[in-house]
């Protein structure tokens, strides 16, 4: 019986908590169109933030048990309060993440911490006050590193000197710099490795997109050219400098070899006593049709 009583008197302290917190307000962090979560009495939910598009911390009164609307934003007391609620972690700031860049990634700025279990960068939130390979101070809520301060017992001079080093893109074994730790050279190599591999990647892209437009202007030139005199391109393939094409004229089928420059024939594919080059490929397709109406064609290829 004392079991079934106890129900009724949870229910009663939720009902209770639940009424409470409808008039009351909370501060807390949010991220642009993610809401926010509280507990009421030990319970979890998860709030809809009006409006939608406010992001950093701010002080809110519930509309219900699934929305919240923004009253003020919080102030740097507010916000200092709360982050104390939470542990300290010493991270240092490598990289923008997404294309927003609405968070840092950041690296354990001491090596042997062992609070850190991440096995990559982390991403710390609303750190809008800090620059690449500063040393902040971050605090985590269980679910997110949100961004305290820059960490004033960090040389401003080494981030300063990182981001100098990385504009020039220094190799890592040529950054040398008196005090930089362990954290600050191997944060240095992945973020100049990271830039090496996107730059090449680039470059990759930019050769095959070069390469692409160059094929698909040779397809357009070999297309005209035949179409003009009557015949069908069927294929093409690039070698060097020059191109064997595929074609046909009247239903019959041809492969010559023309210079990419001005689709001059060097190799006809038929027997022409040496003369090939007088041709190029337009002119070529009259001489094939000329020559199988008088039966003279002979292929060489």
């Amino acid at each position: 019986m004392a079991a079934k009583r106890r129900i009724p008197d949870a229910l009663a302290r939720l009902a209770a908590a639940e009424d409470a917190f409808l008039k009351s307000e909370f501060l807390a962090p949010v991220l642009r169109g993610q809401g926010v979560q509280v507990k009421i009495a030990g319970v979890r939910c998860q709030l809809r933030v009006e409006p939608a598009e406010f992001q950093g911390f701010g002080v809110f009164r519930p509309l219900s048990h699934a929305a919240a609307r923004l009253d003020r934003p919080a102030t740097m007391g507010q916000r200092r309060q709360y982050l104390e609620l939470f542990p300290a972690v010493s991270l240092l700031l490598s990289a923008r993440q997404g294309a927003g860049g609405d968070a840092w990634l950041a690296l354990p700025a001491n090596r042997g911490d062992d609070r850190f279990e991440a096995d990559g960068p982390v991403p710390v939130w609303l750190a809008e006050d800090a620059e690449l390979f500063d040393t902040v101070r971050a605090r985590f809520d269980g679910a997110r590193f949100w961004f305290d301060e820059v960490d004033s017992r960090a040389d401003p001079g080494a981030s300063a000197y990182l981001r100098e080093a990385l504009g020039r893109m220094a190799p890592p074994a040529l950054v040398e710099r008196p005090g930089l730790t362990a954290a600050q050279r191997a944060a240095y190599a992945a973020v100049h490795d990271d830039r090496v591999r996107r730059e090449e990647e680039r470059k990759n892209r930019e050769i095959r997109r070069q390469r692409e437009d160059a094929r698909a202007s040779g397809e357009r030139r070999l297309r005209e050219a035949l179409e003009h005199a009557g015949a069908t391109l069927r294929d093409f393939a690039e070698r060097g400098d020059v191109y064997s094409v595929s074609y046909t004229v009247d239903g019959q089928r041809h492969t010559s070899i023309v210079r990419k420059t001005d689709l001059g024939v060097q190799t006809s594919g038929i027997c022409l006593s040496g003369e090939d080059r007088k041709f190029d490929l337009h002119s070529l397709v009259g001489v094939l049709r000329e020559g199988r109406g008088s039966g003279r064609i002979n292929r060489t290829l």
